[in-house]
């Protein structure tokens, strides 16, 4: 089942609409889990295994999904963030880490809810509760799309590590 479900999914016509305000970008949105970033101003952030996306412009991150018809969600985010504030809190970490830091932690952290958020799901239900979100847009979703689908911390932690092994053998190799 689901961890939290969209009311309202809209379809995302054109990435200039990414371009102002603050987004929260769910790939692989049907998968367990999904990863996260963030966008400000037109600049996409992103913690990962092999390191981090750092303000990359959002026309070329869109670009990406839907070359390789990534299943996604847009969650327009009510926020006064800005892109020094951002950039500064994703420039406290390096990458992604089982049981250290996940993709999520940065994002959490602007939103000064790390210690009540540990997954996609929280964070979402922290941001409907407090009324922060505005729009939820979808690309390469199928149509009986709803939400996140249920999964836990170690569902996490097994996929870092599992895509930090990854990075080790082709590193090696």
């Amino acid at each position: 089942m689901y961890s939290f479900e969209f009311p309202d999914i809209q379809p995302l016509s054109a990435t200039t609409r990414l371009e102002d305000g603050f987004f929260l970008w769910i790939w692989y949105a049907n998968k367990i889990p999904p990863h996260i970033g963030c966008s400000v101003s037109g600049h996409y952030f992103s913690l990962k295994v092999n390191g981090k996306d750092n303000g990359i412009l959002v026309s070329k991150t869109f670009h990406l999904i839907q070359k390789k018809a990534i299943p996604s969600l847009f969650v327009q985010v009510k926020t006064d963030l800005n892109l020094p504030a951002v950039q500064n809190a994703f420039e406290s970490y390096q990458h992604a880490e089982p049981e250290i830091s996940t993709c999520l932690t940065p994002i959490a952290q602007l939103f000064n809810c790390l210690s009540e958020v540990s997954q996609l799901s929280e964070l979402l239900k922290y941001l409907q509760e407090h009324k922060l979100i505005e729009t939820v847009f979808g690309v390469n979703l199928d149509v009986d799309y709803r939400g996140i689908l249920n999964y836990n911390q170690q569902d996490i932690t097994n996929r870092l590590q599992k895509l930090k092994d990854v990075k080790r053998e082709k590193h090696i190799s």
